[in-house]
Order: structure tokens, then C-alpha cells, then sequence
């Protein structure tokens, strides 16, 4: 395990999707509720060593980060003034080359079309959701409002290219296809808020969702009448969920309790690691899509941790 201690509070971890050694990481002062954001951009070298490459400063927290299916050089970031924030490695300057500032209240979800590859999505606390092109400069190109309580997590569907999903405080999942102004599903998943979702990247029925009242459950979206199973293990909220790119029955889950949690739904008693390796709440996690059994973890208590499971 290596780590990188960050100056602020860590919020949101994600690999690069071109380069294996690299992953960006979202941080907020005084853990989001009051003060600026850094968005980092390390480099991990061996099994020794996380350095810094790139950061970039915002007046704001930032809560969720996302790379650039499109282009290795660009990376978007939600911040707690609204706003959505996309950089260039390369710039000269530390400062985004666009500036979206639609959103009314915290952008707290952010991910990237992985199969269009040019668009991406951001989930608000103003209960809203925005469809984004940084090759259009007119802003948005579409805004759904349904939710009814804060925007937690959106993302798109490994499988098709025009659909993703998104939880809710107001205790729902809803499936959206960009081509329609409404949802095209509704699940009432959890009877608290939900804070994370994610699609299992082997079966394009399947997406699983994590909740204040501790549960991850997994859902089957053929028949949503009633989860296929739940997961139970957490103390506290949990945070994020992220399926393995590499395993149809792993995910991982972290949470408010301080832990990160591995599991395979396929065992008979499916939690197969526990760690603690954080002294805080931990908020952000994410595989690596090219190291099998690379994961990397972010947290509260300013640290980046990089990590090999079996």
C-alpha cells in the first residue's frame, strides 16, 4: 500500500483511463462545508511511491472528479458553488479552460459517457441533472428535474450508450435514457437516502446501490418489485459503491464507519475483506481498470491510498 497525504480533505478518487500509473483525486477544506478545493493529479511509481503531477485550485470544494473518455489530458470536477470545472494538463496556466455555472447548489456527481466518449453528467443538490458536450460552448445540452430532495450520484451505463442512472436523497433510483425528457424508470430502492449506484460492467440488468440505513442492495432491472440481494456489513452510511471492471460478482463499498469493504456476491458469505486503513470517513474509491486487484481509496483524513487485494 502507498500513500499520498493531501492537504485537504479527500472526496473523490478515480484512475485515468489511458494511463495506468495516473489517477485524479477531488479535495475540499475543512471536509467540504466551508473553504477552497484542490483537484490533484498523481502519478503512482511501483509499490513506493504516489507523486503529485498537476494540481489545480478552486475557490470552492470540490466533490467529484471524472477523466476524459476522449482525451487523456482533460479532466472535469463538480464544485460546491455550482459550478463544473474542466482543466487541461497541458494549459499553461492552472486555470479550467471552461467554467460551467448552471447548477444552483453543490455538483456532487459527476462521470463521463464511457461509450460516447464525448458527454458527460453532473448530479446537484438542486435536485437537477445536466448533459454536457465541452465542445459545445452553449452550455448544457439537456437538464432533467425529477428528483425530489439532493442528487447524490449519476452514472452512465457501461452498456448503452444513451442511458444512465442516478440516486437520490428521496430514497429512489431512477434509469434515464438521454432521448427522453423523462425518466424511464423509477426504483424505490432504500427506505433512506441513497448516497451511491453503480452498473455491474458484466451484466446490463444489474446495478446495486448503497444507502444511509448501512445496506448495499442489488437490484435486477428486469424486476424491480423486490432487490435480488443485500449486503450488510457497514456501521455507517455508505458512501460509494464501484463494481469490478475485471470480476462480475466483486464490488466495493466504503463508508462513514471508516472502512472499505470488498465483496463477491457469488460466496455464501460474500464480505471477503475489511480494511481499515483510513481514520476517517472514506468517501472515494475506484479500480483500476488495466492492474486486476489494483484499488484506490480517499478520505477524509487527507489521505490517498493505493492498494493491491486479493
Amino acid at each position: 500500500m502507498v500513500v499520498f497525504r493531501t492537504p485537504l480533505s479527500g472526496y473523490s478518487v478515480e484512475f485515468s483511463p489511458f494511463e495506468e500509473t495516473k489517477l485524479a483525486c477531488a479535495t475540499a477544506q475543512h471536509f467540504g462545508i466551508i473553504g477552497n478545493g484542490r483537484q490533484h493529479v498523481l502519478e503512482v511509481r511501483g509499490d513506493s511511491e504516489i507523486r503529485e503531477v498537476a494540481s489545480f485550485e478552486t475557490r470552492d470544494g470540490l466533490y467529484d472528479c471524472a477523466w476524459s473518455e476522449e482525451n487523456e489530458h482533460h479532466l472535469v470536477a463538480g464544485s460546491g458553488d455550482g459550478s463544473v470545472k474542466l482543466w487541461d494538463l497541458r494549459a499553461p496556466q492552472r486555470l479550467p479552460i471552461r467554467s460551467y455555472e448552471e447548477h444552483q447548489s453543490e455538483v456532487y456527481s459527476i462521470d463521463w459517457n464511457l461509450l460516447n466518449k464525448k458527454t458527460f453528467i453532473t448530479g446537484s443538490w438542486d435536485e437537477s441533472i445536466k448533459l454536457w458536450n465541452p465542445m459545445e460552448d452553449k452550455g448544457s445540452l439537456q437538464t432533467w428535474r425529477e428528483h425530489k430532495y439532493c442528487i447524490y450520484s449519476t452514472i452512465w451505463s457501461p452498456h448503452n450508450a444513451d442511458q444512465f442512472a442516478s440516486a437520490s436523497g428521496d430514497f429512489t433510483l431512477k434509469i434515464w435514457d438521454v432521448r427522453q425528457r423523462h425518466s424511464v424508470h423509477t426504483i424505490r430502492a432504500h427506505e433512506h437516502e441513497i448516497l451511491t449506484c453503480d452498473w455491474n460492467k458484466y451484466n446490463e440488468h444489474m446495478l446495486v446501490s448503497g444507502s444511509v440505513d448501512k445496506s448495499i442492495k442489488i437490484w435486477d432491472l428486469r424486476n424491480t418489485q423486490r432487490e435480488v440481494g443485500v449486503l450488510r456489513g457497514h456501521n455507517f452510511a455508505v458512501r460509494r459503491l464501484k463494481c469490478s471492471p475485471h470480476n462480475e460478482s466483486v464490488l466495493a463499498s466504503c463508508s462513514y464507519d471508516m472502512t472499505l469493504m470488498l465483496w463477491d456476491t457469488l460466496l455464501d458469505n460474500p464480505l471477503i475483506n475489511r480494511l481499515e486503513h483510513h481514520t476517517e470517513f472514506v468517501v472515494g474509491l475506484d479500480f483500476s481498470i488495466f492492474m486486476e486487484g489494483q484499488l484506490a481509496s480517499c478520505s477524509w483524513d487527507d489521505t490517498v491510498h493505493v492498494f493491491r487485494y486479493k
